[in-house]
């Protein structure tokens, strides 16, 4: 349903029978986090503070590590705060073109990655945006390396890189106005949706380091990528609405980069069957998920374990965060409630459970050694 400034969907039922769970101090986080915004990030407005708080971001890591020490968990809950307002400012900011935003973008990331590798490093910028937002990356890299190791801390900054590469990739397509083929866009949504940026800051959290034996090994790979890429996909689906309604409001065709609609234009089909095919594909990838999930052994380490059951709660908790948050409710930081997502759960598995016809990622079906 929708009328001139509204837009409704409803999403097809989605197969999920992993754990969901709150963290109990959500509100003292969120409190945290707007004192935190204003410490270190005075000059942004209002409107971007109230953006910024309205992405809910205490609700998102909360359900990932729903059991972290909150004194801890703030770190992650501050950063995510942070990127969210980067990427609403680059990746909506439709005003400029695309190669003006990736080169100011590149600019931004790369001195971003350098004060998380060395704080005590200078990187000015005479970039008002740039400016703004470099202050409270200091803060951030200040804290992660007074927890983490050295190990942690160069798997944080290369995640970051990872992500940062591949939000050039997709700038890449919008200043060509081109849509990525399904290929391509399955294992790179991964990193464009920051997924082992995410879980950098758990693993720092949690405080103790997990194996590289067991980290790099094919099955925890594997469910590392199925969580990152079905919960990217999610959010797919419950930005979509977002994605048509900005659309409509600019007079122009839906971007081509995201999962519902690259599936509209490859198969040439409607935009339900195409939403319908995009919800089918995540049930897929869950369900190999759950079933890879059970073959990790009881001699995994307690770092291990832990980072799985993070794992865990991604997918449930990102659903979840996602049909609720303002974050896609309100789609362009002025328009509350202008879109609404609704979306149902099943804990009965798909009919088709096979590798999907998608060659960049159908090695998570792959005999792999626990």
């Amino acid at each position: 349903m929708r009328t001139a400034d509204t837009l409704s969907i409803e999403l097809p039922p989605r197969y999920c029978p992993l754990p969901t769970a709150r963290h109990p101090e959500e509100a003292a986080l969120a409190r945290h986090t707007a004192d935190w915004i204003t410490q270190f990030a005075p000059a942004l407005t209002p409107r971007q503070k109230t953006r910024m708080r309205g992405n809910d971001c205490p609700g998102f890591y909360g359900r990932i590590m729903p059991r972290a020490p909150a004194e801890r968990l703030q770190l992650a809950v501050d950063w995510c705060t942070l990127m969210f307002h980067l990427d609403d400012v680059y990746d909506e900011g439709h005003a400029r073109p695309a190669t003006d935003r990736a080169g100011r973008f590149t600019d931004l990331t790369a001195r971003l990655v350098r004060v998380l590798e060395v704080p005590e490093v200078r990187v000015d910028s005479p970039d008002e945006t740039i400016a703004t937002l470099m202050p409270p990356t200091l803060d951030l890299a200040l804290r992660a390396h007074r927890w983490a190791t050295p190990t942690q801390m160069r798997r944080c900054v290369e995640a970051h890189r990872a992500w940062f590469l591949a939000m050039l990739w997709e700038f890449g397509h919008r200043a060509a106005h081109s849509t990525p083929a399904l290929n391509d866009y399955a294992h790179l949504r991964q990193h464009t949706a920051a997924g082992a940026a995410t879980l950098a800051w758990a693993e720092i959290i949690d405080g103790e380091e997990i194996p590289d034996r067991e980290l790099s090994s094919p099955l925890v790979r594997a469910l590392t990528e199925l969580a990152f890429t079905t919960a990217a996909f999610d959010d797919d689906l419950f930005s979509y609405g977002k994605e048509l309604w900005v659309a409509r409001h600019e007079g122009a065709p839906p971007s081509g980069l995201g999962l519902v609609e690259i599936l509209r234009r490859e198969r040439g089909c409607t935009q339900w069957e195409a939403l319908r095919a995009a919800t089918e594909l995540c049930n897929r990838l869950t369900h190999r998920y759950v079933e890879l999930r059970e073959r990790v052994g009881p001699r995994a380490s307690g770092p291990l374990r832990a980072y799985l059951d993070h794992l865990d709660h991604l997918v449930p908790g990102n659903l979840e965060w996602g049909l609720s948050a303002d974050r896609y409710r309100n789609p362009d930081g002025r328009s509350p409630g202008a879109v609404t997502t609704t979306g149902s759960w099943t804990r009965t598995p798909p009919a088709d459970t096979s590798p999907p016809p998608i060659p960049s990622i159908t090695w998570w079906w792959d005999p792999l050694d626990p």
